[in-house]
């Protein structure tokens, strides 16, 4: 094998490693990103829920009276709250998950680009091996035809 076609098909199985790499460093942060923004929203959720305990304990010991009332607006209120905050993460996590889905198409394209320019090249380069090696053919049958002749004479 020429020493030209290895090199290429040595640099085109570097440039799948890489884009392969890079890709999974891609999917990594993505996914490292996601788990933040979870933790972040947990830490959130556990925050407004120890907020809702305190508030309820402030209210039964300073308004008896007013406990049942207050009691189901403040539910109320973290309900909606949660409610908010589930509907910001399934945001957040769709609008994750369609960038992944972007970039996963994006990298799958270049590959493809890639794979396919890599082989119409290596088409390339076996036609003119081909090429080559019938000319190289063509010549030594023309001097084994020159030899024969000088011998015959």
């Amino acid at each position: 094998m020429p020493p030209e076609i290895s090199s290429m098909a040595r640099a085109s199985s570097t440039d799948e490693m890489r884009l392969k790499n890079y890709r999974a460093q891609m999917e990594a942060r993505h996914q490292a990103e996601m788990r933040e923004m979870e933790a972040k929203n947990a830490d959130e959720i556990q925050r407004l829920q120890e907020n809702e305990q305190e508030q309820m304990q402030e209210l039964k010991s300073a308004y008896d009276v007013q406990l049942s009332r207050e009691s189901d607006a403040l539910e109320n209120n973290l309900q909606q709250v949660r409610a908010e905050n589930q509907e910001h993460v399934n945001a957040e996590k769709k609008k994750g998950e369609d960038e992944l889905a972007k970039v996963k198409t994006m990298y799958d394209q270049r590959i493809a680009e890639y794979r396919k320019n890599s082989e119409a090249r290596l088409t390339q380069i076996r036609n003119e091996a081909d090429a080559s090696a019938q000319t190289l053919d063509r010549e030594r049958r023309k001097l084994a035809m020159k030899e024969r002749e000088i011998k015959n004479t």
